[in-house]
């Protein structure tokens, strides 16, 4: 049978079609009404000419229609484009136009940015708002399951998701319905889902994780809860109303939800486990979080878009291992190796590269950043890092970050890390700055918690006291907040280094 996933809801549907399949706001969806809200749309759209390969785009917020929409276009054979919906009209344009996508579903919140791009863009044919056209166009449509195409194919290309790197524009990274529907396997297999499971998913759905997440309780029979905004109150809730039994949040909003005044009286009862990723945990964190919710059970996941998953630490290693995103994931062959030179030993630092069936197929129409991030057939995920002795993975920093000071390197994340120990920081980004006598200094960018004292000395000397002399930074600032990529996942450290260089 092959791997398609319009046949994860039509399952569903059919064995279970009245259990609850997500959870967003006041509004309750089971598996009949996903199955058949996406069948509806996806006559729609052929009706206006969508067929396999057609790109179609959505720019909206978390919202009862998203998960519709994905399957949809699945059942079609067409590409989906979720577009992140903090870009600005000419990020929004240029994804667009970049894609060739003939059809836009946006929420009415973003007409204002749609009737100023539409006009540039020709490939796009059709502009549907969710909000008034889109109702009429389903009400009108037949819920029956459309008629696959028979040319459909597992490997071919379900969703485009850009990705958003600090430099440089976007890329859309092209991921396959085989990949996604792995990816829904390996989570039940990692994590032990099960139909009884409810699982709070914080990620905006043009995220990848706001796909692969749900994809891998839907394909299990479980429900989802969406949430339509990640505000840390909320989620508390969330977790009490719906008894969510798996708990996936990022390290800053653990750090928010641990925070609040609330917390220790909130009822966590159902949580059975916890998960994090997208960034590097300090020991400490890893700490805390075990021991405020009371839960051992905490999985640590590492990947990237292009990859799929990477690395997984798991409960049994999780606080003697810390520091580490754990041993290569199921399925998953990794390595560590420095330029042409091949694989470095144990201990010594290199770029992670990967290669599985959750890898991309490659960058739309972009075949040279394709070839390049799948040279030799692995993916160079463009990270630093080192196995251990017994095979854990640690994350130094990104290739294109590494600071040469005076000869030595010294590895951002390790000194961030390093910052992030101290109890007055609540957020750090070091990055190297140009110097005539040492070609690069370290400089660090602060946030200090509300209602601490912290001056730059005592940063440079908790660093000292921990590093070696010249992984210290020269040069420190405070900020209230670090500026970040639209997505929220990686710091501007571009943008800080050509403001701080300039100045």
């Amino acid at each position: 049978m092959a791997l398609l996933l319009g046949g994860i809801v039509r399952r569903q549907a059919r064995h279970r079609p009245e259990r609850t399949a997500y959870v967003i706001g006041e509004e309750r969806v089971t598996y009949r009404r996903l199955d058949a809200m996406a069948n509806r749309l996806a006559h729609a759209l052929r009706a206006l000419g969508v067929g396999r390969g057609d790109r179609v785009a959505t720019l909206a917020e978390n919202r009862v229609e998203y998960p519709a929409i994905y399957f949809a276009v699945a059942k079609l054979g067409a590409i989906h484009v979720p577009i992140n919906f903090r870009y600005r009209a000419g990020e929004v344009r240029y994804v667009l136009a970049q894609s060739e996508a003939s059809v836009l579903l946006h929420a009415d919140g973003f007409a204002g940015v749609v009737e100023e791009v539409r006009r540039e863009l020709p490939a796009l044919r059709h502009v549907i708002s969710l909000d008034r056209d889109a109702p009429d166009l389903m009400a009108r449509a037949s819920d029956a399951e459309p008629e696959p195409d028979p040319a459909l194919a597992e490997h071919d290309p379900h969703v485009m998701l850009y990705t958003s790197g600090t430099t440089g524009d976007p890329k859309g990274a092209l991921l396959s319905h085989r990949t996604y529907a792995l990816q829904a396997m390996q989570t039940q297999t990692t994590t032990g889902l099960g139909e009884d499971d409810v699982g709070l998913c914080m990620f905006p759905m043009f995220h990848m994780g706001g796909w692969a997440m749900p994809l891998g309780y839907w394909a299990n029979g479980g429900t989802v809860v969406l949430m339509e905004k990640a505000e840390p109150a909320e989620i508390l809730r969330a977790v009490a109303r719906e008894r969510v039994t798996y708990l996936y949040l990022i390290p800053t909003l653990y750090n928010a939800v641990l925070a609040l005044s609330e917390f220790e009286r909130a009822d966590l009862s159902s949580v059975r486990a916890l998960g994090s990723g997208t960034q590097v945990m300090t020991e400490a964190q890893v700490r805390t979080i075990v021991a405020r919710f009371r839960n051992p059970n905490l999985f640590v996941m590492y990947g990237q878009t292009e990859a799929g998953p990477i690395a997984t630490l798991r409960p049994r290693d999780v606080l003697r291992k810390s520091t580490s995103v754990g041993r290569p994931a199921l399925n998953v062959d990794v390595r560590v190796v420095h330029g042409e030179d091949g694989d470095v030993g144990a201990g010594t630092t290199g770029e992670i590269v990967c290669r599985s069936e959750f890898t991309m197929l490659g960058y739309w129409r972009m075949p040279d950043a394709t070839a390049e991030a799948l040279r030799g057939g692995w993916l160079h995920t463009g990270d630093l890092g080192a196995f251990d002795d017994e095979g854990f993975l640690h994350v130094a920093g990104r290739l294109k970050e590494m600071i040469k000071c005076g000869g030595e390197n010294v590895f951002p994340a390790e000194v961030e890390r390093c910052l992030l120990d101290h109890p007055a920081i609540a957020e750090a980004a070091v990055f190297g700055l140009p110097d005539p006598d040492w070609g690069e200094i370290v400089a660090a960018a602060v946030v200090p918690r509300p209602g601490t004292a912290l001056s730059e000395d005592d940063v440079v000397a908790h660093v000292r006291a921990r590093l070696a002399g010249y992984k210290k930074p020269r040069v420190v600032r405070f900020l209230d907040a670090l500026p970040r990529t639209a997505s929220t996942r990686q710091v501007q450290k571009t943008l800080l280094r050509e403001q701080w260089t300039r100045s």
